[in-house]
């Protein structure tokens, strides 16, 4: 701050004027000013101006930081990381709650309402998609929107925390891919910790999902892996199905991240854009839009309707955190992590399931599931490790 005084001179004419005295902190003065005389309203003008410009430059400064800030924590080795294990977290949200929507409406209109609001909430960004993105922002969106939609109509009558870790599929999903298409090298010598963590993660499936305690009786010979097999049903086929779409769109997520790192936020638009049609196609097709009030089911009429408010707040909180800041978030990390890493990673949103299904609907947990969350917590761990550590645990040495 000084009490120097200052004279802003337009070029353009001969005329000044004169500040005295004038305080000026840390700004720069961008506009020309062309004052005929030096008056009280010249004066309070130049004030206006300056006061401005340090308000854009502390904004600017704030978001400058912020920026640095978020790319110092994606840039590190653990950031992105820790980004995808709390994307889990939230996504784990979506069963409990989507169980709420399915509870109190059709299928196809809780995804549909939940996709459409994310879309409104994207679609500034989705203007901005560049061509070259297009096509594959809808082929990945309609392999994400096979996850949603599957996932919602195995809701209706399969329990949150099995869908949720059945869903844990996408750890196979991944590397599959990256091996078929991209010709990685993926054998089991190649990426042991992919696969090892592959097979733990899906042993924990397997004993969530196979392993019944209280049909075993004292002896141990009575369990039966084909009457186990036989209890799986068209929800848990379905719940398999959303593994296939969410890990065939987290690959080509990271394929176009790859090329385009700055084009998170359009990406994500598209691809929520692109469910949200396919889930508004499905709504035609299911027949509720022609029964009496099925305006009360769908957006606005949900969010007027004082019956549905506990509904309402769950379509909010699926379609804007849990789906558009959350899938944005992802798809960020994606851009960082390989999918085949992050797969495993996300697949501890079953243990997040599993808790918010115990805390809200009073599900008990048996041993089965303590086994089964021990597994896949074991994956998540053994995927963080170097290939040569794994082959010298797994005695292969070259």
């Amino acid at each position: 701050t000084t009490d120097t005084a200052y004279t802003l001179i337009n070029p353009a004419s001969n005329y000044s004027a004169t500040a005295l005295p004038y305080y000026i902190e840390d700004c720069t003065l961008v506009d020309v000013v062309d004052l005929p005389q030096t008056t009280a309203d010249n004066l309070l003008a130049i004030e206006t101006v300056l006061t401005s410009n340090t308000a854009n430059n502390e904004q600017q400064q704030f978001s400058s930081r912020l920026s640095q800030t978020i790319d110092g924590i994606l840039s590190s080795y653990i950031g992105p990381r820790i980004v995808l294990a709390l994307v889990a977290m939230l996504y784990a949200t979506n069963f409990p709650l989507g169980a709420i929507m399915n509870d109190n409406l059709p299928a196809s209109a809780a995804t549909s309402s939940r996709m459409v609001l994310a879309s409104i909430m994207l679609f500034p960004f989705l203007l901005n998609l560049r061509s070259s993105l297009r096509m594959q922002v809808l082929i990945g969106g309609a392999f994400v929107s096979v996850g949603y939609i599957s996932q919602s109509v195995a809701l209706v009558d399969t329990s949150p925390a099995l869908v949720s870790f059945l869903g844990a599929a996408t750890v196979i999903v991944c590397p599959i891919l990256q091996w078929a298409v991209d010709k990685k090298p993926m054998s089991i010598k190649d990426a042991p910790q992919t696969w090892l963590a592959a097979f733990l993660c899906m042993s924990g499936v397997a004993a969530l999902e196979l392993f019944d305690p209280s049909s075993l009786s004292s002896d141990v010979s009575s369990f039966s892996l084909a009457e186990s097999v036989s209890r799986l049903g068209a929800g848990d086929a379905l719940s398999l199905l959303q593994a296939v779409g969410f890990g065939t769109g987290m690959y080509m997520s990271e394929k176009m991240m790859e090329k385009e790192p700055d084009q998170a936020l359009q990406i994500t638009a598209g691809m929520v854009t692109t469910t949200a049609f396919f889930s508004m196609l499905w709504c035609l097709s299911d027949g509720w839009m022609s029964e009496p009030g099925w305006e009360t089911m769908g957006l606005p009429g949900l969010f007027l309707n004082p019956d549905m408010r506990m509904v309402a707040l769950a379509v909010a909180w699926t379609g804007i955190l849990s789906t558009s800041v959350n899938f944005c978030i992802e798809i960020t990390a994606l851009g960082r992590v390989p999918s085949a890493e992050a797969s495993v990673i996300l697949a501890t949103e079953p243990l997040w399931a599993g808790l918010f299904a115990a805390l809200w609907f009073g599900e008990r947990f048996g041993a089965n599931d303590y086994v089964g969350g021990a597994l896949m917590i074991s994956a998540c761990l053994v995927n963080t490790l170097k290939p040569e550590d794994v082959r010298g645990f797994l005695f292969w040495n070259e």
